[in-house]
C-alpha cells in the first residue's frame, strides 16, 4: 500500500500542476470574476507596472507576470468572453518559495526575493535582468532608499541594505527574524519590524536612530507612514501603534486578535486593518473606533484602497468591499482563502490570489 502511495502522489502533483494557466470565467450577483489557475498557493501580495502587468509569486517557487490585454485569445481562452483577462505572459522559477511582495525598483526593474535566498530582478515583460545571492531567506518586500540603494529583511540576519550601483551589501544585525516588511520614511530613513517585537528606526548608512518596543511579534504589519513623523502598525500583541520615528507612542488601538495585516489609509484619512479576531476596524487618524466589521473568517490581507473605498480579502474566501464610514458596500465570494493582498487596476478592476492557488480579475463597479 505505502509503494502504491509513493507511486501515485507524484503522479497526483503533476497533473495538478499540468493545470497551470487554465482559465475560468463566471458572472454573480453585480459582478464577474475571470480566473487564472497558477502553480502554488498566493501569499505574495500582487503589484502591477506602469504597462499593467501584474506580478507575484506563488509557493510552488513561481514568478508569474500577467497580462490585462483583453485582446489576447489562447487555446484555453477560445470559448470564453473575449473581456476575459487572464493571461500568463512570464513566468520563472526559483529554487525555493516566493512569499515576499514585488517591488518596482530604480523605475524599470521588478524585484523579488525568494527563500532560496536570491533577489531577482526582472524587467517588466518579465524578463530576468539579473539575481543577487543575499545570504538568507528573504520574507518581505524591498524599498529603494535614495537613487542606488534597496532595504529589504533578510531571516534571522535583520535588515539588508544593497547598493545597485556599486553592488555592495549592508547588513544591520536584528536579534530575531526579521518577517516584518519596511517602509521607506524618507530617503535616508527606514523603518522594518521584526519578531523581536520590536519597530526599528534605521538610517541609509545602517545606523539605529530609534525604536519602539511592543508586547508581541511584529510579523507582516508593514508599517503606514502616517506623516512624515508618525507610522501606523499592527502586532500579534493585538494591538494597532502609532509611533513617531523618535520611538515614541502616539496612541494604540487593541483587538481581540492578532494583527498580522498592514493598515492602510482612506483618502479621508481614516485607518483601516484587519485582525485575526475576523472583524476589520475602521479608526480615526488619532486612533478611534469608527466601526468594526465582522467576516467569518481571520483577515490577513491587507487592504487596497481607492479614494474613500478599500477592498479587503478575508480566510471566509471572500473580498469586501467597504466606504471610509465603515460600511459595507459589497461582498464578493471568490472561492478561496484569502491571505495576500487584491491590488485595484487601472480601469477599475480588482485583482486578488487565493492560498488556493488561483488568481481572479474581479468586475465589479463601485458607486461614485
Amino acid at each position: 500500500m505505502r509503494q502504491f502511495l509513493f507511486i501515485l502522489i507524484p503522479f497526483f502533483l503533476a497533473a495538478c500542476a499540468s493545470h497551470e494557466g487554465v482559465v475560468s470565467y463566471c458572472e454573480r450577483d453585480g459582478y464577474s470574476m475571470d480566473g487564472i489557475q497558477l502553480r502554488g498557493a498566493a501569499y505574495s501580495t500582487p503589484i502591477k507596472t506602469p504597462d499593467n502587468t501584474i506580478v507575484l509569486g506563488t509557493h510552488k517557487k513561481s514568478i508569474y507576470f500577467l497580462t490585462t490585454n483583453d485582446t489576447i485569445q489562447t487555446e484555453h481562452r477560445k470559448n470564453l468572453p473575449m473581456h476575459s483577462k487572464s493571461t500568463i505572459v512570464n513566468s520563472y522559477r526559483a529554487k525555493l518559495w516566493i512569499h515576499a511582495t514585488p517591488e518596482i525598483v530604480f523605475d524599470s526593474l521588478v524585484a523579488i526575493g525568494s527563500y532560496d535566498g536570491n533577489m531577482y530582478f526582472f524587467r517588466f515583460n518579465g524578463e530576468l535582468y539579473k539575481k543577487i545571492k543575499m545570504g538568507g531567506r528573504i520574507y518581505t518586500n524591498p524599498v529603494q532608499l535614495g537613487d542606488d540603494c534597496i532595504a529589504f529583511g533578510l531571516g534571522f540576519k535583520g535588515l539588508k541594505l544593497y547598493n545597485i550601483l556599486n553592488d555592495s551589501l549592508l547588513i544591520v544585525n536584528l536579534k530575531r527574524l526579521t518577517h516584518g516588511s519596511p517602509t521607506v520614511m524618507n530617503e535616508n530613513l527606514v523603518c522594518i519590524g521584526g519578531n523581536d517585537k520590536t519597530m526599528h528606526f534605521i538610517d541609509k548608512q545602517g545606523n539605529e536612530l530609534s525604536q519602539f518596543k511592543a508586547e508581541g511579534w511584529i510579523m507582516h504589519s508593514k508599517a503606514l507612514l502616517l506623516s512624515d513623523s508618525v507610522v501606523v502598525f499592527g502586532s500579534y500583541d493585538n494591538n494597532l501603534y502609532s509611533v513617531s520615528s523618535s520611538g515614541n507612542l502616539e496612541w494604540k488601538y487593541t483587538t481581540n486578535g492578532k494583527i498580522h495585516a498592514s493598515p492602510q489609509q482612506f483618502a479621508n484619512g481614516n485607518i483601516i486593518c484587519g485582525s485575526f479576531d475576523k472583524n476589520i476596524y475602521v479608526l480615526s487618524p488619532q486612533g478611534n473606533l469608527i466601526s468594526k466589521i465582522p467576516t467569518g473568517k481571520r483577515v490577513v490581507s491587507s487592504a487596497a484602497i481607492i479614494g474613500d473605498y478599500a477592498i479587503v480579502g478575508s480566510y471566509d474566501k471572500n473580498l469586501y468591499v467597504i466606504n471610509s464610514k465603515g460600511e459595507v458596500v459589497k461582498r464578493m465570494f471568490v472561492g478561496g482563502k484569502i491571505f495576500s493582498s487584491p491590488i485595484i487596476l487601472d480601469d477599475g478592476t480588482f485583482f486578488c490570489a487565493t492560498t488556493k492557488g488561483k488568481a481572479f480579475f474581479v468586475n465589479y463597479k463601485i458607486a461614485e
